[in-house]
């Protein structure tokens, strides 16, 4: 018999949400989608369809690309380099422990990827937009 505790603790895993997003799609520099609206314990599993790419957490402003390995910003995360030139389709999957804006990149080549729109938003909101963090990358 289970113990109510333990039903509880289970709740969450059982209620979490699954994304999937694409990453490198036709060859391209891209995420898709761009950005996903998550909870807390949800997961993002990417899948590199295409090259050689990272999803690395990075800031909302500021010098974006390349994001630094590790990640930067709130609750960092890195999948460190993922190459689909085997035809593996590697993945990476991220447990989203917060409901707050994360914005991610790809910081292959120096930051070339990032700086061409190879973005990812979690959660973005009204003031820290998907839009705007793209821009900012393209610019930085």
């Amino acid at each position: 018999m289970f113990s109510k505790t333990f039903f509880f603790a289970l709740i969450p895993s059982i209620l979490a949400a699954s994304f999937s997003v694409s990453v490198g799609s036709k060859n391209g520099l891209t995420f898709d989608p761009t950005s996903v609206v998550a909870d807390i314990g949800d997961t993002i599993i990417f899948t590199v369809l295409s090259r050689n790419h990272s999803i690395t957490s990075a800031d909302f402003s500021g010098a974006v690309c390349p994001p630094p390995a590790g990640g930067a910003g709130l609750n960092p995360f890195d999948s460190g380099y993922l190459s689909d030139l085997d035809g593996s389709l590697p993945t990476f999957t991220y447990t989203v422990p917060s409901t707050e804006p994360q914005f991610a990149a790809c910081m292959q080549a120096g930051g070339a990827h990032c700086r061409a729109g190879m973005t990812f938003a979690i959660n973005p909101n009204s003031t820290l937009t998907y839009a705007q963090f793209n821009t900012n990358a393209a610019n930085s």
